[in-house]
């Protein structure tokens, strides 16, 4: 199955070091070689292309399995589709049943492509909530946890005790923030 086959069929490519290979020198794949990155391969996507930069040294032949195994897994993340506007405020209004229940309700929850440096962000006096398209496909678990930071944000519009005393109510708090600093040292170091 080619990344074309797989667009039109929504499932992966599972790619072999043979075909990486190929897809390098026809350029569907693209190296980008940087004198900063001493170790690390990223990958985004660009277009068509899958585009992975590099260290300067980086030799594809002797990493080609790596690079196989990378792109079936971007591949993997990016066939999975990402919430509609209206699933996030419902999954945002079943959180905030569960965890506050006290009639105070996002008037609308939505995503958003123009926050780079925020996951989400809440207009109390509107009662909205954007989320960043970013996060669109971490594990649910996470997005839950952004969530209830908002809806917390629509009782309290601070960063206070009692402010995160509400974030609490959610049981994954500690471990979404450690998977989002992680994810966003991963997407600085993919910039690099």
């Amino acid at each position: 199955m080619t990344t074309s086959d797989a667009q039109q069929t929504g499932r992966p490519v599972t790619r072999t070091a043979a075909q990486v290979l190929e897809e390098i020198a026809d350029g569907s794949v693209v190296l980008r070689r940087s004198a900063r990155r001493r170790k690390t391969v990223a990958v985004t996507r660009e277009g068509e292309r899958w585009v992975l930069a590099v260290p300067q040294n980086f030799r594809p032949a002797q990493h080609a399995d790596m690079i196989a195994s990378l792109l079936t897994r971007a591949e993997k993340r990016a066939a999975r589709v990402p919430a509609s506007d209206e699933q996030l405020l419902q999954r945002a209004l079943a959180l905030n049943a569960q965890y506050f229940a006290d009639g105070i309700e996002p008037a609308s929850v939505t995503w958003v492509d123009n926050q780079n440096s925020r996951y989400a962000s809440t207009t109390s006096s509107s009662r909205t909530i954007r989320v960043s398209s970013r996060i669109a496909r971490v594990p649910d678990w996470v997005l839950d946890s952004v969530l209830v930071h908002e809806l917390a944000h629509l009782r309290r519009p601070d960063h206070s005790r009692e402010f995160h005393a509400l974030t609490q109510r959610y049981p994954h708090t500690a471990k979404a923030d450690v998977f989002l600093e992680g994810f966003s040292y991963g997407q600085r170091a993919g910039e690099g």
